[in-house]
């Protein structure tokens, strides 16, 4: 298991993914619905837990954009917060609610944040 992921950058990225997947569900009714395509500005749509693929598309929809950080201090964790919540202003037009989750690893701690 520990020589699985010897790219220390792809494994924090599945990491926090995986973190904030799981964050999100814990924290709200929301669940991931489908990846985002690149240069939305944002990773996934997260979508209510019972929505149904009949559902209207992006009813009850939002944004989630996640970061990870392997070693850092909180000043960069919310440096990187901030960096994170101007990428999803590509897809502000939208009118819909966007999250950010930043995950850091060595503390290990989180931020997450509404827009």
């Amino acid at each position: 298991m520990r020589k699985s992921w010897k790219d220390l950058r792809e494994a924090v990225d599945h990491g926090a993914s995986g973190v904030a997947i799981l964050l999100m569900r814990e924290m709200t009714n929301l669940t991931v619905i489908e990846r985002s395509v690149t240069g939305t500005g944002f990773d996934y749509w997260l979508g209510p837990e019972d929505s149904d693929d009949d559902d209207l598309i992006f009813q009850d929809m939002v944004r989630l954009e996640i970061s990870g950080i392997n070693s850092g201090t909180r000043q960069e964790l919310r440096r990187r917060v901030k960096d994170k919540l101007t990428q999803t202003e590509q897809s502000d037009s939208w009118g819909l609610t966007a999250y950010v989750v930043v995950v850091e690893f060595s503390a290990p701690c989180s931020e997450v944040v509404k827009k």
